[in-house]
């Protein structure tokens, strides 16, 4: 029997129940701390996932979602949205924890993320979850490059925007309409990182094949970008986004290493970890590993680095308190808490 036809039914549950509890959970906590401020933050990173996602099916047509999830808007799943807030509030939730200048924290945001994504579409896409319209022997074993470098420009945008905003008073007008319109300027914002990254992959083809492009054409072939010329450019400029990336965050990890970490976040790594599992899970449950052997070092990998990013600081400064609905641990006395507001406000 086909194992991967054999758990499908039980897998979209799963994926969508895991979802919906780690979703109301994290609002739940930030509820129960009457932040409103962050509630409004996750919704608003619901909203933003959404439309990223009803805007790219329904314009880009290059990857479709099945029917088998339960809510689906504009053959969008309902679970794609929430899984898309937890991912950028929990990534941002860890990034807080190392007191990082506010500027370098989107960068260790997209980071966290991508490398969740390097083997979930991987295994999603063989489980039936979504279909791309390249084969799965093409690009990232199926998944195009270009979404790849989507998934770290979808959590720079977003995280950019909200960390902008946290910087100016909440009490001014302005301000209050820059956080609710965040999604649209996220999204907007995303649009414009996309369009460069296909431009500079697009460009070295067409300077090559200049009278392919003489033709006014206001219905171009999509299947250009799965040109072998233009995927080895996406391949490059891919790889030079991620070394760059990395390289920002590990020299701010080193250059501001004696400033963190004042609490340790279980909630965030809870659900940082829970889907890094059912990944792993699904990985060998699926048959999958037997397609794609070279996943099972993959996944230990990207588990691994998942661990250190969270662990890392430990090994520096341990954590004044443990954080989950509410603070548990050593509570802070008026000189670390004075520290910590000055630390703060300087690397903002």
């Amino acid at each position: 029997m086909d194992l991967t036809q054999a758990f499908h039914p039980n897998l979209y549950l799963i994926f969508e129940l895991l979802g919906a509890i780690s979703f109301v959970a994290i609002l739940a906590r930030e509820i129960y701390q009457k932040n409103e401020t962050r509630v409004f933050e996750i919704l608003s990173a619901l909203v933003f996932g959404l439309l990223l996602e009803i805007g790219n099916t329904h314009l880009g047509h290059t990857y479709t979602y099945s029917p088998n999830f339960v809510i689906q808007i504009f053959n969008v799943p309902l679970a794609i949205g929430v899984y898309w807030a937890l991912i950028i509030y929990s990534v941002m939730l860890l990034s807080d924890q190392y007191r990082l200048p506010w500027v370098i924290r989107p960068f260790m945001d997209a980071l966290t993320a991508i490398i969740l994504d390097l083997y979930l579409d991987v295994v999603a896409v063989r489980l039936g979850f979504w279909t791309w319209v390249i084969p799965k022997n093409q690009e990232w074993y199926g998944i195009p490059f270009d979404n790849l470098a989507g998934w770290i420009f979808v959590v720079i945008s977003f995280s950019f925007i909200i960390r902008f905003i946290r910087t100016l008073n909440l009490k001014r007008w302005l301000t209050r309409l820059m956080l609710i319109l965040s999604p649209l300027l996220a999204y907007l914002g995303l649009m414009l990182l996309l369009a460069l990254f296909g431009f500079l992959s697009l460009l070295p083809y067409a300077l090559n094949n200049w009278g392919q492009w003489t033709a006014a054409d206001i219905n171009p072939n999509i299947n250009v970008f799965y040109n072998p010329e233009i995927q080895l450019w996406k391949i490059i400029i891919f790889v030079a986004i991620l070394v760059q990336l990395a390289n920002i965050v590990v020299s701010a990890m080193i250059k501001y290493r004696k400033k963190y970490v004042w609490h340790f976040d279980l909630l965030s790594f809870t659900i940082l970890t829970s889907m890094h599992l059912f990944i792993i899970i699904t990985l060998f449950t699926s048959g999958t590993y037997r397609e794609l052997p070279i996943f099972i070092f993959f996944a230990a990998c990207f588990f691994s680095i998942h661990l250190l990013l969270h662990f890392l600081p430990h090994t520096l400064q341990k954590p004044k308190v443990y954080y989950f609905f509410r603070r548990i641990g050593k509570t802070l006395n008026s000189e670390e808490r004075h520290m910590e507001k000055f630390v703060e406000a300087n690397l903002k």
